[in-house]
């Protein structure tokens, strides 16, 4: 599993416009700068947030029922990675009679944050129908929505929002990620020369952002164009091994500037990431600094954005690609690099383990379509979308999953840009969201999502690392069932970690990764673009390919 910032981002714009403050006219208070409230909230915004907390704190305590100072502490905590603190400030809020549209948003944000998303739609709802004005409800949704594959839906709302407060900075910032490349770059410096423009980890992403923009904004959109027309195609898959007898992982042989690089198939991944050594052995062209992290104890680890010319993997030609490339010379996980199935979200993507062979083919053609597409840059992704394009043609707005006929069966799943997160049943406790990753070893959990549903102990031999190192906690779950989709999986043992850093990253509670291991004795089907999967086992295919 790796994390790019560069490719994140457009995604991260808009989580990050849920995760900073919004300045309420909706309790009246002295516009004075000595203003305790008008102090927290400025101390908030800056991310000054123990400062903020405390005075948030001390105006709570002198008046339990003053609901912006709540809201304010909720945000605090979700921004501190402290979610159950959050909801507990909620749930003490909403009991009250005084409760207003700003803590009912804020709590949405929090049951959003706990992966309760049925509780964080309602609401969101209830505060846009207590005040219509309430931008957060607008952004809110929008969010859900964009996780539901409900693109389209989740843009309105966020160009709603847009025309009812353009100078927010939190709508500002969503607004951005709807915006064509060029005019993105405009914006994006517009909102760094403002006095608001946000705490320390929002600036460091977005100048990295707008590095990558300036150093492209006269260029083509690095689209990833898919070359020759290939409508349909499969390829071999390689597998990795650790001894004679244990697989670890699928690999695929990938050219980069026609030389060949062993690339780690990971669902939970994006795009192309690689260590120095191959990319200058590719002669890739570098354009601007970035960070590449994953799992891991580490944090995020320095690189840097490089194109590729040319791209082949099997039958497919790519050209102008985007690489991420780490400033090691090789990656921690691997010698040679990752490539992330979302490589290839254009096309209905069939991953299928125990025939080792990954099969490529053109997506349900929606109701409205003369034919089906088959682009590299999705219609959805507004980000190869340049002024000349948008003047010729118009912006091409994003649309709303379409669920095919055919697929009326299939499981949906909660997209966060690169991540596929799915609906989990541990032990008969539903509600758990597990990321659908070929790149991880096993099926693995959170240490705090385990400890809910069985008992763990920590294990000092197991051994687990990814892009930001070693994992230094690592405990054992005992008798676990997992059931996701229509398939059922007894484990007696899995390895447990933090993944708090994971789930805040992402905006949602990851309480566990399904891993090679499972993934293996499947076959998986991915439909990126309408947030779709399927599951099917054949034990008659499995064994043989286990000998």
């Amino acid at each position: 599993m790796t994390e790019s910032t560069r490719r994140a981002l457009p995604f991260f714009l808009l989580l990050l416009a849920f995760l900073t403050p919004i300045t309420r006219a909706q309790e009246t208070k002295p516009a004075a700068k000595t203003d305790p409230i008008a102090a927290a909230d400025e101390l908030c915004r800056t991310g000054k947030l123990d400062e903020a907390a405390r005075l948030y704190e001390t105006l709570l305590a002198a008046n339990p029922k003053f609901c912006h100072a709540r809201a304010g502490l909720m945000r605090i905590r979700l921004r501190q990675n402290r979610p159950e603190d959050a909801y507990e400030l909620g749930k003490t809020g909403l009991a009250l009679p005084e409760s207003t549209a700003e803590l009912l948003a804020e709590m949405g944000d929090v049951q959003f944050r706990r992966a309760e998303m049925g509780e964080a739609e309602a609401d969101y709802v209830r505060a846009w129908k207590t005040d219509p004005r309430e931008l957060r409800s607008y952004l809110g949704l929008a969010q859900l929505y964009g996780a539901f594959s409900m693109r389209r839906r989740a843009y309105d709302l966020v160009k709603a929002a847009y025309e009812i407060a353009p100078n927010d900075p939190d709508v500002r910032l969503a607004w951005i990620r709807m915006l064509p490349r060029a005019e993105r770059l405009r914006s994006i410096e517009e909102y760094l020369s403002a006095p608001h423009a946000g705490d320390e980890e929002t600036i460091t992403s977005l100048r990295g952002y707008a590095e990558f923009l300036k150093a492209t904004v006269d260029k083509p959109a690095h689209a990833c164009r898919l070359v020759n027309k290939v409508q349909k195609t499969q390829t071999p898959l390689i597998a990795l091994m650790d001894g004679a007898t244990h697989q670890r992982g699928y690999a695929l042989n990938v050219k980069l500037n026609d030389r060949t690089s062993l690339l780690v198939l990971d669902t939970g991944a994006d795009g192309i990431t690689i260590g120095r050594k191959a990319a200058e052995r590719a002669g890739l062209e570098r354009i601007s600094h970035t960070s590449i992290g994953g799992i891991g104890d580490k944090g995020s680890q320095s690189g840097f954005t490089a194109v590729a010319k040319k791209i082949q993997i099997g039958e497919l030609e790519f050209e102008d690609c985007v690489v991420d490339v780490s400033d090691r010379r090789s990656l921690d996980v691997d010698d040679t690099g990752l490539i992330g199935a979302d490589m290839f979200s254009s096309f209905l993507v069939d991953l299928d383990g125990p025939g080792k062979m990954i099969r490529l083919s053109p997506l349900p053609q929606r109701p409205e379509e003369t034919q089906a597409a088959t682009a590299l840059t999705p219609d959805e992704d507004l980000e190869g979308q340049d002024a000349a394009t948008q003047g010729k043609k118009g912006l091409r707005l994003p649309k709303d999953r379409y669920v095919a006929p055919e697929m009326e069966n299939w499981t949906k799943v909660f997209r966060f840009g690169h991540y596929l997160l799915i609906q989990t049943r541990v032990n008969d406790q539903p509600g758990m969201l597990f990321v659908i990753d070929t790149g991880s070893f096993s099926t693995t959990m959170s240490t705090a999502s385990a400890r809910k549903v069985t008992k763990v102990s920590r294990d000092d031999f197991m051994k687990v690392k990814g892009l930001s190192g070693a994992v230094n906690d690592v405990y054992s779950a005992y008798k676990v069932k997992l059931q996701f989709s229509h398939f059922s999986q007894q484990n007696q043992d899995v390895v447990t970690f933090g993944l708090s850093n994971l789930s805040k990253d992402i905006g949602t509670e990851i309480s566990g990764i399904i891993g090679f291991a499972t993934l293996n004795l499947l076959e998986v089907k991915i439909d990126y673009r309408d947030g779709l999967v399927d599951f099917s086992y054949d034990p008659k295919r499995v064994l043989p390919s286990l000998r």
